[in-house]
């Protein structure tokens, strides 16, 4: 029973060192996204086409 207690209490200690590194991970995609996003060009829709006779 005591070894069981020792690995939960190891992984609980591995994901809170974890935590940083995955909330910089995920806020540093975000940026990644937001800045691709503020690059594309959304072109304007296009006017119909005017027949000229």
């Amino acid at each position: 029973m005591n070894m069981q207690h020792n690995i939960s209490v190891d992984t609980y200690s591995t994901a809170r060192q974890l935590r940083p590194v995955v909330i910089a991970v995920v806020a540093a995609k975000l940026a990644v996204f937001a800045l691709l996003m503020t690059t594309i060009n959304f072109q304007a829709p296009l006017p119909a086409a005017v027949e000229v006779a």
